[in-house]
Parts: structure tokens; sequence; C-alpha cells
């Protein structure tokens, strides 16, 4: 392993031999936040910190954190205010892991693993941003590139996962049948997505990801320190990659509308509306004709979409967003105009309905 020295060892290494032949590291001295340095030989220093102070303060793995984040090549800045948004980072994986667990609570990876061709798209993909991940951070790792590995992990966390994956199968995790396939076709995305992130943070994140560990269902290492490094990923066809690319490229254009909605007082959530969308012909067959359109539903997370290839020439898609027709219903908060129909039922929505039938539970 390549040491990494720091700064009060840079002297002693000019004046001798590289040891053993290796290539040692150096990296920069620790400036405050006013920008004093704290390396070797300080002029001046205001408020000096221990790094027992800073681990009594925030704990050892925000502060483990905080070392990773930096770029060791240059001088590294320290303050109350830089550990702080550490801090929120820090709190944003660990809601991640508690997300994850807290609804892998009746999976048994021995009864409802759902195999690779039978997961749901959206759970396909999810899959194929983790193996990607998993390729940068193993990288940056070997690298000893350490702030990349922050970077990357902070990234998927808050953008893949908590804005976008996360928001969207909470309506399968919490209104769907427990053994309902998409249910557990995104527990099993879980499964692995929550191994996988104690995995590529356990060098950093060391009690963190052990305790996490330890809440994973199934039979495995009693320690995230003591397993081989293993991909959890899953790695898709191009096709597959480019069908995704195009649906949240779609994405992207609708979510403008619905917030025109939104500043309209139109609507208030997004499963208030529905969509209706008309794709030119390379972007009707990128992502599969009408086939998408649950997906693309789900996607967006509203309770109607209708999907329709343009026939007049159009070079790119058009949409329009509307109040939803129907009314709520109290269990999915989905508008649907099936809600009120059944006399025994008024408030529920004709899925739900079945839901509750299939688990013979009467509503109160």
């Amino acid at each position: 392993m390549v040491p990494i020295l720091p700064a009060p060892f840079l002297g002693r290494q000019r004046r001798s031999p590289v040891p053993h032949g290796s290539d040692p590291r150096i990296h920069g001295g620790r400036r405050s936040g006013e920008d004093l340095q704290e390396s070797p030989r300080p002029r001046r220093i205001r408020k000096p910190q221990t790094a027992e102070a800073y681990v009594n303060q925030w704990g050892a793995d925000i502060l483990r954190l905080w070392v990773a984040s930096q770029d060791y090549r240059g001088d590294i800045v320290v303050s109350e205010d830089r550990i702080a948004k550490i801090a929120e980072s820090y709190r944003l994986i660990r809601n991640t892991l508690r997300f994850q667990l807290a609804n892998l609570f009746d999976f048994d990876p021995n009864k409802h693993l759902v195999p690779d061709d039978q997961l749901t798209p959206l759970d396909r993909w999810i899959l194929s941003e983790l193996h990607r991940l998993e390729q940068a951070v193993t990288k940056a790792y070997d690298q000893y590139e350490f702030h990349l590995v922050y970077q990357r992990m902070v990234q998927f966390v808050s953008v893949e996962l908590s804005a976008l994956y996360h928001d969207v199968i909470k309506d399968r995790l919490y209104t769907l049948a427990p053994n309902a396939h998409p249910r557990r076709s995104s527990q099993t995305a879980l499964y692995r997505l929550v191994q996988a992130l104690c995995q590529l943070l356990s060098p950093i994140l060391v009690f963190t990801t052990d305790e996490a560990w330890e809440y994973i269902p199934g039979e495995r290492e009693s320690s995230v320190h003591e397993i081989l490094w293993q991909s959890y990923g899953l790695e898709v066809p191009e096709e597959e990659q480019m069908r995704w690319k195009t649906l949240l490229a779609i994405r992207e254009q609708v979510l403008p509308e619905l917030e025109k909605l939104r500043k309209a007082k139109i609507i208030g959530r997004s499963a208030e509306a529905a969509v209706h969308i008309r794709l030119p012909g390379s972007w009707w067959q990128s992502i599969g004709g009408d086939g998408a359109q649950e997906i693309l539903r789900e996607l967006l997370n509203v309770s109607h979409l209708t999907l329709a290839q343009a026939t007049d020439g159009a070079k790119e898609p058009e949409v329009q967003a509307e109040k939803a027709p129907g009314s709520k219903c109290v269990r999915c908060w989905r508008w649907d105009p099936s809600v009120g129909q059944n006399t025994e039922h008024p408030s529920l929505c004709a899925r739900c309905i079945q839901t509750l039938d299939e688990l013979r539970i009467t509503p109160s």
C-alpha cells in the first residue's frame, strides 16, 4: 500500500531516500477557516483544535468523512462551517441507509429475492446506476483519490436515490400487497443497494456502516469489514441504457410543466396531475413505444399519463399537464375516477380495493 504521509514528514523525505522503494504521497498543511496555516511551524493560530476536540463535538465518522472529502494534494481548510456541511452529507447517507433497512422489515432473501431478468425496469435502472458507481468508487480508492469517493457517493445518494428512486418506489412499498411482484422487486433492489453502500463507505464510515450491516436481513459475515469486495450492481445492455437516458430526458421535459401547475396552485403534489405526452418518432422508438407508458407514469409520480407518437414531424416532445380527473384515494393518494364508485369503500380507488381484497382487510 502506498503510504500517505502528513506534512511534518516532508522535510525528512527530502533528505532521505524513499523507504522500501515505495511512492509516498504528501498532503498539504491544514488551514483554519480564516486561512491561518496550521502545519508544522505555525506563526500564529487562533482557537487551536485537537483531533480529540473535533471527535468529541462531531463524532469519529463525521470527522473521517470530512478528511475523505478533502483533496490532500493541496492545503486543507478546516472550520466549523465546513465540518457542519459534511455533517449534513453524513445525515443524508445515514437516513438513506435507514430508509432502505426499514423497508426490508418483511424481506427474506431466501424467499423473496427476484432474479435479474424478472426485476422491473425501474429496479434494473437503479442497479445499473449502482454498477457504474461501484466502478467509479473502486477506481478512486485504487488511485487514493478519496475526495472523489466522497463526491460520487454523496451525488448518488442525493440525486439518484433520495430525489428519484426512493421517492418513486414509496407507492409500491406502502400501498401494494406484501408479495406483489413490483414490491418484492424493489425490495430486492434495496437489499442489494444497502449492502453495496455499506461496502463502498466502510473504509470511511467505519462505525456507521458496521452498525447498518447488522440489520440487513439474511445470513452473512458478522461485520462489513470481514467481507470480500464484490459487486452488487447490474450491468445492462447498451440498448437498455439508451432507453433510460431517453426516459429521463422526457422526465426533465415534464417537470417544468408540473411546476407551472404548482405555482398556479392548481396542484400541490405531482400525484394530483395528469400528463399527456406526444413524442417524435425517434424518441418513441427509443423508449419502446406505448409499452413505456406505465414506466413513465411511475417515474413522474403522476396519477394519469397518456403517451402517443407524434405524426406531424415534431422534433421535440410535446407535453401537456393538467389536474387529474376523479377524486383522491385516501389510501394511496392517487386521483382516480373510480374513487366513490364502490359503495362499500367509497373513499378508495379500484386498485386499493383490489389490494385490500387480496389481504382480506376491511377498512375502518
